[in-house]
Order: C-alpha cells, then sequence, then structure tokens
C-alpha cells in the first residue's frame, strides 16, 4: 500500500516535493502488513485521483465547519410550560472552503442536510427544515413541567468538492458539528388580578 506523505502532521493540505529522474513528484510512503517500510518519490502525474479523492475526503472532516445557531422564541432565555416554544437557526446556506490538496487547488464545500433539535428534557427531533421565525412555527416544543434545560442544535453537513474548474464531485460522507448549548428557564404563567 502506498500514501502520500504530509509535511504537518498527516493532515495532507501540504505534501513533501521530490524529485526523480529529472521529473517532480511528491513522497509517498510504502506500507506492508502495516508497517511504514520506506519511502518512494511518485511522479506527480502518476498521483492516481482515487488517492486524490480520499484526501479530499479526509480534509472534509477534518475542516473545522460551523456549528449552527440557535434562535428561540420567545426570546430572553425563558418561555412557559404547556407553551408551544419555536426553535430554529438562520444558518442554513452553504459553506465554500478552498485548500490545496498534493498541489491541487481544491474548493470544499459544505451543505446543511439536516438539523437535530435537542430540547433539554430529553427529547429531541430531527429535520431537513431549518425552521422558521414566528408566526411561521415548524419545529415547536412544550415543556410539561417547569425547571431549567440547555438546549441545542446539531448541524449534519453533506459535502462536494471541485478540483480547479473542473465538476462538482458528492463527498460520500457526512459529517455533524455540535451546536453551543443555550440556557432556557420554563416557567409556569401566574394570573393576576388587575384592577382598573
Amino acid at each position: 500500500m502506498v500514501s502520500i506523505q504530509c509535511d504537518n502532521g498527516g493532515i495532507c493540505t501540504q505534501y513533501v516535493e521530490c524529485v526523480e529522474g529529472g521529473q517532480e513528484g511528491y513522497v509517498h510512503d510504502v506500507y506492508m502488513d502495516g508497517t511504514d517500510v520506506g519511502d518512494v518519490c511518485v511522479p506527480q502525474n502518476a498521483v492516481q485521483q482515487v488517492d486524490l479523492a480520499k484526501l479530499i475526503i479526509r480534509q472534509f472532516k477534518r475542516i473545522a465547519w460551523p456549528s449552527s445557531k440557535l434562535v428561540v422564541q420567545p426570546r430572553g432565555g425563558r418561555t412557559l410550560v404547556n407553551f408551544e416554544t419555536n426553535f430554529y437557526t438562520p444558518d442554513h446556506r452553504s459553506i465554500d472552503q478552498s485548500v490545496t490538496v498534493a498541489g491541487q487547488s481544491v474548493v470544499i464545500r459544505a451543505v446543511p442536510v439536516s438539523y437535530t433539535y435537542y430540547f433539554g428534557d430529553d427529547d429531541s427531533t430531527t429535520t431537513t427544515s431549518p425552521g422558521s421565525p414566528h408566526p411561521d412555527l415548524e419545529i415547536t416544543h412544550a415543556y410539561a413541567r417547569t425547571g431549567d434545560v440547555v438546549v441545542r442544535v446539531d448541524t449534519t453537513y453533506a459535502g462536494e468538492y471541485r478540483i480547479g474548474q473542473g465538476e462538482w464531485t458528492s463527498i460520500p460522507d457526512t459529517l455533524t458539528v455540535e451546536g453551543a448549548g443555550q440556557d432556557l428557564e420554563i416557567v409556569e404563567a401566574l394570573p393576576q388580578l388587575v384592577l382598573e
């Protein structure tokens, strides 16, 4: 088995270059039975496309894609018992990152494909919709009791990439980015007599 050797700890955004027989290439590690037995200089035009694809997929998984912002309505960190509390995220657009892989200019795109809302009371829901602000209530939750909970939204991204100005190619794997937790207090509304 042969794999491209990286010069920055295996992240593979930059590779170790070499010259063999007057041809420029990249240093590859050679493995036998899982053991690194040496290095070989492989010409740049001999690097297989499948190796490049694997490196791009690895890079997709290592990029720090952003978490989605969670909006809770009513605002202010407080809601009522037995009230349809609304949840949504405004972050639902695709995100592009430009990287260099094996000397190639690559754009990797992360596309949000699903969201998992955690309501803090052992209940959650997964949906392809980011939700909507009031009055278009899509993702709501009614709390059965008072108390303090921590809510969040996790975002699952699908990926695709383009080498240079080539066609977009889908990445077969997805990854999930955990959202930041937010404190939410559930209170009970008490009737109050108002004299006029």
